[in-house]
C-alpha cells in the first residue's frame, strides 16, 4: 500500500491510538511496514500482504537422526519435526503399536 492509502485505512479503522500505543508515536511518524503490520493485526484481509512474509522463501536443511543411525535430510521444518517424532516413536518401540491401531 502507498503511504496515503495507509493513512486513510488507519483513520477509517480508528487505529490511530493503537499505533501510538504500539510504537509510541503518531501514525504519521511510523514506517509504512509498521502501519501495514497494525492493519494486518487488525484484519489480515485489509492489508495488501503479510508484512512478516519474506519476499524470498528461506530454505533450511534439517538433519534428523535416530538410534539406528539413519540420517534424513529435508528442507521442510514441519516434515523434519514429524520425522523426529516418528524417530522417537520408532526408537521407543511405540511406532508399530500405533500403526497397528490404524
Amino acid at each position: 500500500m502507498e503511504r496515503k492509502e495507509l493513512y486513510a485505512k488507519i483513520q477509517q479503522l480508528g487505529l490511530q491510538e493503537e499505533v501510538k500505543k504500539t510504537y509510541g508515536k503518531n501514525y504519521t511518524m511510523v514506517s509504512n511496514d509498521n502501519l501495514e503490520q497494525i492493519i494486518w493485526n487488525y484484519d489480515a484481509t485489509l492489508a495488501s500482504k503479510d508484512p512478516e512474509a519474506s519476499e524470498t522463501p528461506v530454505v533450511t536443511t534439517v538433519e534428523t537422526h535416530n538410534a539406528a543411525s539413519d540420517t534424513t535430510q529435508t528442507e521442510d521444518a514441519y516434515e523434519a519435526a514429524c520425522l523426529v517424532f516418528l524417530g522417537i516413536l520408532k526408537d521407543s518401540g511405540k511406532l508399530n503399536d500405533l500403526l497397528a491401531k490404524l
